[in-house]
């Protein structure tokens, strides 16, 4: 409980803990899937390089999805799967994960200056 209390105290200081420094890439993750999510429901613009509101929401959308998948085990889906965690179905998803990473790098970085309201 006392650990609990001490760590909201030090998210509302720094707007992270030391717990969440452990597995700093999750803690990111979650972040950006969660902020995006809202941002898609605050939003009233688009890019003026875009053609259209759908558009854009699209491109939220993926990114979204690219860091939400970040946080899904791929023991759990290789598990679901009934394969092996060191199998190579294992290094496949590993790799497909990483591509779905840096697409969504990808799209944050290129849309990182239109993401205001």
């Amino acid at each position: 409980m006392i650990k609990s209390i001490k760590m909201f105290i030090e998210r509302g200081r720094k707007g992270y803990c030391l717990e969440d420094l452990w597995s700093f890439d999750n803690f990111l993750s979650d972040f950006l899937a969660r902020a995006l999510r809202e941002f898609k429901q605050q939003s009233h613009c688009y890019p003026h390089d875009l053609n259209n509101w759908e558009e854009w929401m699209a491109i939220v959308d993926e990114m979204i999805e690219c860091f939400e998948d970040q946080n899904r085990g791929i023991d759990n889906l290789l598990g679901a799967l009934g394969q092996p965690v060191n199998s190579d179905g294992y290094f496949k998803a590993q790799i497909k994960k990483r591509e779905k990473l840096h697409r969504g790098m990808e799209l944050l970085e290129k849309y990182y200056y239109d993401l205001w309201d």
